[in-house]
């Protein structure tokens, strides 16, 4: 690789003047990504009817052995660093499909996400994402200041949270902005299983966090991520015990998966903490004859390996088991909306999200449950009505929450 002088990054990161792109690209490549890199080069493409973004856009460019083969020709010096390349390296939901269908189980979305850094930090964003994280830093979340949280049934939100407990619920980003109500709902149900109240650590009042930081994390910038995860922890040193519904923030605290390391806080899904509760539902409402298919969200399935977990709470809320589509489980195609690919190929992001939904009608079904609210509003972006619902509408329905 040639010694190149860094271009001037983009204000939103802070890098050293003096760095080059050799310094920086062999910074970040460590001998995971060079082993994986290089098997991927010289694979004859098996993986790519497992991509959904090949599937979406119709191009070899983003297969999986595309963006891996970018990726190591950029590292050895063959091609130059670029806004082209940077952008491509986001055509990558990190949702592990390929990696299901992968014999040395290469994890492409760990090298993407790193790829990400190394085009940052070189000055190389791609516009869509360009003061994402400024936006984010401000308000601790990507969607911008939170919305207030409204009373269900009476109650307001301060009373079914205790300020003061040591167990806390931390919403999902998407579901605390985009179902609001949903929170008070959340809160009634964790009273219930778990025998006291518990408290809750959300954006209020223009003050906490509505987020984990994946997505600073998804957008390259290492840096303010590890600032924000520092602070994250500090806020929450006190915790016995995480329970969210956002898979991402869980994954970002486990080891094995690709964006995760252990850390400090125990963090829980809520579909685990509900699933080892099992013997305590007893519906109030009778889902049993609803045509209801389970979709197997990425981060729930790939990442977190949660299956049987999310069959288990699911059968018996419904008392019998759920609805499958032909493609489940480890191969469940993506929704689309992860990894900032909406944000970077929205066309093709809610042709993945539409493809499912005609999956589901073909095969039957009448409506979709997720374990992620992400995939949720994606599906019903897509679709005249509200045609998914996740994991936690669902238990809440059958409490009538």
């Amino acid at each position: 690789m040639k010694n190149k002088p860094m271009e001037k990054p983009d204000a939103q990161i802070a890098a050293s003047p003096d760095a080059t792109a050799c310094d920086v690209l062999e910074r970040h490549t460590d001998a995971t990504i060079d082993k994986s890199t290089t098997y991927c080069m010289y694979c004859p493409k098996l993986c790519r009817f497992s991509c959904p973004a090949a599937e979406a856009e119709s191009r070899e460019t983003v297969t999986p052995w595309a963006l891996m083969r970018l990726l190591k020709l950029v590292n050895d010096g063959t091609v130059e660093p670029s806004e082209e390349v940077a952008e491509t390296f986001y055509h990558c939901m990190g949702c592990r499909r390929c990696q299901t269908w992968c014999n040395h189980e290469n994890d492409v979305p760990y090298a993407m996400w790193t790829a990400r850094e190394s085009m940052r930090e070189l000055g190389f964003l791609p516009d869509p994402l360009r003061g994402l994280d400024r936006e984010f830093l401000q308000y601790n979340s990507a969607f911008g200041e939170a919305p207030e949280i409204p009373a269900v049934h009476g109650f307001e939100v301060d009373e079914v949270f205790d300020p003061d407990s040591t167990i806390i619920y931390m919403p999902d980003p998407e579901l605390r902005y985009f179902s609001p109500k949903s929170v008070v709902r959340v809160g009634i149900l964790l009273e219930m299983f778990h025998g006291s109240k518990v408290r809750l650590e959300t954006r209020r009042n223009a003050t906490g966090f509505g987020d984990s930081g994946f997505p600073l994390l998804s957008s390259g910038n290492r840096s303010a991520y590890e600032d924000y995860r520092a602070r994250f922890e500090d806020a929450f040193a006190g915790a016995d015990l995480i329970i969210t519904d956002n898979a991402q923030l869980v994954a970002e605290y486990r080891d094995g998966a690709s964006f995760g390391r252990k850390g400090p806080l125990e963090v829980m899904h809520i579909i685990e903490f509900l699933a080892e509760r099992v013997e305590m539902i007893e519906p109030r409402v009778d889902l049993s004859g609803d045509a209801i298919m389970l979709h197997d969200s990425c981060f729930v399935g790939r990442h977190l390996n949660l299956y049987e977990q999310t069959r288990t709470l699911l059968e018996a809320l419904c008392g019998r088991p759920m609805d499958e589509f032909s493609t489940n489980r480890a191969n469940a195609p993506c929704c689309g909306a992860a990894g900032e690919y909406h944000r970077i190929a929205p066309e093709a992001s809610e042709r993945l999200a539409s493809n499912r939904v005609e999956q589901m009608r073909r095969e039957g079904g009448e409506k979709i449950v997720c374990g992620s609210a992400m995939c949720v509003r994606a599906l019903n972006r897509v679709s005249d009505t509200d045609v998914a619902l996740d994991v936690v509408d669902l238990v809440c329905r059958a409490f009538e929450l």
